[in-house]
């Protein structure tokens, strides 16, 4: 009998719980427990999905009952958390971004392997049906070769100086908690890195950015990407080729695709029935990997995450954008 995967969150925020609830989409796994700073807090949250076990971060990562994190914590605690649930022993997925540079990801990609140990960045959406149903028309040429990718993805969020999207020293901005979704997305359909980036941005009073755009130059393809916290934007993507285009709405949650061609004929569109968000295809890539001793997805990979870290740090590079204590 293959052996069941023992899961435990890191952390006991909001998508903690979509995880949770998504959780039980899949097989092969157990969620036993959760950690969060306060003690406290992870027992309520432990109660309240009836979870054998609770841990303050240091419980969690000695624990001999956990074969794998899921880390859900703000984005300037997740190198360490991973390299800590590394070097104990421990599976990770992460939350994206993964890292605040690609420096620190490429020495968790290191560690993991070192260790002999499974770690993945949590691109929920390239698991989506709806993605990867665009990947199969592109593979089968219904759009030509791919010219133009366009994303955004922006929503008017609370303005708040004293909150986590507004810390610089929680990495907060548009770029983390949004523009990540572009980038991997232009990241997925041309797997390869650009040769050419540039990014303006607007920075809040904190120092964070509150909308960035990103233009991506890469061999055939050119990406035009936005982000905004404070505006409302159409969160489409769109993958233009030279006999047609494709068209996900709300790409980063996707439940559908359309394919059209070059006269803007509608040629078919694809719907996801799905009754979870779909977080549940993610962890149950995550549980098979895990079960089969790989130490890198074949979908998310090691050199995506790098990639997508290495266009964020340049993006920052050019909006004059430092989080406080990154590595360097």
């Amino acid at each position: 009998m293959s052996k069941i995967i023992k899961w435990a969150i890191l952390g006991a925020g909001k998508i903690a719980h979509s995880f949770v609830n998504d959780f039980s989409a899949t097989t092969g796994g157990q969620l036993v427990g959760v950690a969060a700073g306060n003690k406290q807090r992870a027992a309520e949250f432990a109660a309240k999905y009836s979870l054998p076990l609770w841990f303050d971060y240091e419980e969690l990562y000695s624990s001999n009952e956990i074969d794998a994190v899921y880390i859900a914590t703000t984005h300037n605690f997740h190198f360490e958390q991973c390299k800590q649930c590394l070097m104990h022993g421990k599976n990770v997925l992460c939350e994206k971004p993964i890292t605040l540079n690609d420096r620190e990801m490429k020495e968790l990609s290191a560690i993991a392997h070192q260790q002999k140990l499974f770690l993945m960045e949590a691109m929920w959406t390239w698991f989506l049906p709806p993605v990867l149903q665009v990947q199969k028309w592109i593979e089968e040429g219904r759009i030509g070769e791919v010219k133009v990718i366009e994303a955004s993805f922006g929503f008017p969020m609370e303005k708040n100086l004293a909150g986590r999207l507004y810390n610089i020293h929680l990495a907060g901005g548009a770029l983390n908690d949004l523009g990540v979704y572009p980038i991997a997305l232009s990241t997925l359909f041309t797997n390869s890195k650009p040769n050419k980036i540039v990014a303006s941005s607007v920075l809040a009073e904190t120092g964070v950015d509150e909308r960035t755009g990103i233009i991506l130059h890469y061999k055939e393809v050119t990406s035009s990407l936005y982000t905004s916290m404070i505006n409302i934007m159409n969160n489409k993507a769109f993958i233009y080729g030279d006999k047609g285009y494709i068209e996900i709405p709300e790409f980063f949650k996707a439940t559908a695709a359309l394919l059209y061609d070059d006269h803007h004929n509608l040629v078919e569109k694809y719907t996801d029935d799905r009754t979870t968000k779909g977080y549940n295809y993610e962890i149950q890539h995550a549980t098979d990997c895990i079960a089969a001793g790989n130490i890198e997805s074949n979908i998310v990979t090691h050199a995506s995450s790098i990639i997508v870290q290495e266009i964020m740090t340049e993006v920052r590079r050019q909006i004059g954008l430092h989080y406080p204590g990154e590595l360097q």
